[in-house]
């Protein structure tokens, strides 16, 4: 019985948030001639629509530590990638942020034009070099106007217990133009699993950590350093008992 209360309670979610999602990236690719900082304000509606709504339909809420460390000015962004809760929630805490994606999916109708507004980097990862030149490059430009640059260095969602080599691109990015990399810790993917279609409730706790300079370091140190207060982090908030429901050794 309480499983098919969380699907019943996760499809109430999802019949909301589809609907929402594309009215307000229809919204936002509208909106393009109009100023980035409204923009951002009509993203962050979208953000706090959908996580009330979350809270209220599947009892997910979440806690956030660490905001005095967010820096001003331009810095890199690197967050553990374990669910689709990230994508959405992070953005509430940072101003001008751009996303690093897959270039393909800007192609998606609506949602791709969306990031498009956004300014998003858009990687061909399958061009290697030409592709981390172009981060440098658009990154670059993105960081000496004041914008935040996230990235997910995992490049792809990762199961709790599970462990994915963090990729050197923000890191080389870090190196290239010397801009602080600023980690982000979280559990949601024990609360709202990669391809899950039901979200546990209880509450998702995120740390955010301080600014790691690349100065005087190689890309090799400094995605190492990233790697191991993230991944370190990660599983000192992570809950056994909700690792358990999942069917997850500790």
């Amino acid at each position: 019985m309480n499983k098919l209360l969380m699907v019943i309670r996760a499809t109430l979610f999802w019949l909301f948030f589809m609907p929402s999602t594309l009215f307000f990236a229809i919204l936002l690719t509208l909106s393009i001639v109009l100023p980035f900082s409204t923009r951002i304000g009509l993203i962050k509606v979208w953000i706090r629509l959908n996580l009330a709504w979350l809270k209220l339909t599947c009892n997910l809420g979440y806690e956030v530590e660490g905001l005095e460390n967010i820096p001003e000015g331009g810095f890199i962004i690197m967050s553990k990638h374990a669910s689709t809760w990230e994508t959405i929630a992070i953005q509430q805490w940072f101003k001008p942020m751009v996303w690093v994606v897959k270039r393909e999916l800007m192609w998606l109708p609506f949602f791709g034009w969306g990031l498009k507004t956004m300014d998003a980097i858009a990687l061909n990862r399958g061009t290697g070099r030409k592709a981390i030149k172009q981060l440098v490059d658009e990154g670059l430009v993105r960081l000496n106007e004041g914008r935040n640059i996230m990235l997910f260095p995992e490049g792809t969602r990762v199961l709790p217990g599970q462990y994915k080599p963090f990729k050197m691109g923000g890191a080389i990015l870090a190196h290239k133009t010397g801009y602080d990399i600023l980690p982000i810790a979280h559990n949601a993917g024990e609360y709202w699993p990669r391809h899950s279609w039901i979200k546990w409730p209880g509450t998702v706790k995120v740390i955010i950590g301080p600014p790691i300079s690349p100065k005087g370091k190689n890309p090799d140190v400094i995605i190492k350093e990233v790697e191991d207060w993230v991944l370190g982090t990660c599983k000192k908030i992570s809950d056994p008992e909700q690792l358990k429901k999942l069917g997850i050794e500790n």
